[in-house]
């Protein structure tokens, strides 16, 4: 099938044009009298217990009354603790992803014990795609998908919708940092079975939490620590009904369900029509690149019904063209790699700041996709040596943008010995709390 866009459309522009629609957002919490109730039992601080978020009525949504349960009930001195979830019980309803797009594992939720609401997850997460021309622990790829599919579970479950709702990002800006350590430790061990959670966990973790939440938007922070680092994330998304985005986007007139086929383990370095330009004295480079245009299975999962590609593979593309153009401009070779092997120099980032602005549909057509940069501090190729990059991602024919961002990045070199090496089939830890 393929999509009609006759007419430039941003993600803003929908919400703007369509916010007085007489579509109701519902304002009820599923996880206030009835969960107060039962998570109050012993049972429930348990860091393994089930909680199924359909079978707790929405209707019992009385703060008043759940104070009143509350107070019946002697808390702990940490009155948040964690709660079993799962994906397709609690989840797949409600959220606008499927398999194999959605990576969490070992979801619990993150509960207020005064009120019985839902903060946030607690997950694991699979690390299953090429790691390509960055080095570490995860790729900016896995950590903008996890970060995508946690604040969207989180807030499903923190404002239970009856029906499935989308909720893409309006902006976001990330920091890498390790200085945000001490902060992440903070907001754990506010948590019961936070800190063993953290500290039995050989893998990163991710913990996000909701500034503020209307019927469509949200505002978010995080931050995912790894072993050397941690990545700080903070951003506003909107909140989209299904019924209302599929007005403006209908899917194919055949449905397009999830396959077994998971591109996402197989993305790789396939850009084409690679063009460069540079300034006279070559002290910037800007590289050209165009992703064909792509099937269904290239984003399966992503929506669950109707195909688009994600933002976080439009990013994978950029950092892949972003080594080749900072390999034009120095001469130290980044090569594309399936896993880390700590024997090649990568790049790892250090600052980012994004403006998503449109989907990007199959069978449409092809995507261009820009990456200007220069050295900023250091010298030029030599380790430790940064760079400033210039971002952007258009539709090859309707010249719709799809993103723009600016970002820094450090040039590393080969891992020493006593470094861990990565295995890309990991999986990494990730918490995401809504408050």
């Amino acid at each position: 099938m393929t999509y009609s866009i006759s007419k430039p459309f941003a993600i803003g522009a929908l919400f703007l044009a369509l916010s007085a629609s007489s579509e109701a957002f519902s304002h009820s919490s599923s996880l206030r009298l009835s969960a107060t109730h039962r998570l109050k039992s012993d049972l429930m601080y348990c860091k393994n217990s089930l909680i199924d978020v359909k079978n707790i009525n929405p209707a019992l949504n009385s703060t008043e009354s759940a104070h009143s349960k509350t107070n019946k009930v002697t808390s702990p001195k940490k009155d948040t603790h964690l709660v079993k979830i799962d994906f397709k019980k609690d989840l797949s309803k409600q959220l606008d992803v499927a398999m194999p797009y959605y990576s969490l594992e070992n979801e619990n939720a993150i509960v207020d014990g005064t009120t019985g609401e839902c903060r946030g997850i607690i997950c694991t997460v699979k690390r299953e795609a090429p790691i390509g021309r960055e080095t570490g622990e995860i790729s900016f790829f896995e950590f903008l998908r996890a970060a995508g599919l946690i604040s969207s579970s989180a807030l499903i479950l923190a404002k239970p919708f009856k029906k499935r709702h989308h909720t893409p990002a309006e902006n976001y800006s990330v920091d890498v940092n390790p200085a945000h350590e001490n902060w992440l430790r903070a907001e754990i061990s506010s948590i019961v079975g936070g800190e063993s959670f953290l500290d039995n966990a050989s893998d990163p973790v991710f913990l996000m939490m909701c500034n503020s939440v209307s019927k469509r938007s949200a505002t978010f922070s995080g931050a995912l620590k790894t072993k050397d680092t941690v990545w700080h994330i903070t951003g506003n998304a909107f909140v989209i009904s299904a019924p209302l985005f599929k007005r403006k986007f209908p899917p194919p007139s055949t449905p397009t369900r999830s396959t077994s086929t998971n591109p996402y383990k197989n993305l790789s370095s396939k850009l084409q029509q690679i063009r460069e330009y540079s300034s006279p004295d070559k002290d910037w480079v800007c590289l050209e690149g165009t992703l064909p245009p792509i099937t269904s299975d290239d984003c399966s999962g992503h929506f669950y019904d109707n195909p688009c590609l994600p933002h976080s593979v439009m990013i994978f593309h950029s950092c892949d063209l972003l080594g080749m153009a900072i390999e034009k401009l120095t001469g130290v070779n980044i090569p594309f790699k399936k896993s880390e092997s700590g024997q090649d120099s990568g790049l790892e980032l250090m600052s980012f700041d994004c403006t998503p602005q449109n989907f990007h549909f199959p069978n449409t057509f092809g995507l261009k996709f820009q990456a200007k940069v220069y050295c900023s501090s250091g010298e030029m190729g030599k380790s430790e040596s940064t760079y400033v990059v210039e971002f952007s991602s258009v539709q090859d024919v309707t010249e719709l943008v799809c993103f723009k961002a600016t970002g820094c990045f450090v040039l590393t070199p080969p891992l020493s010995p006593d470094r861990v090496l990565i295995d890309s089939n990991a999986t990494a830890t990730a918490t995401v709390a809504f408050m």
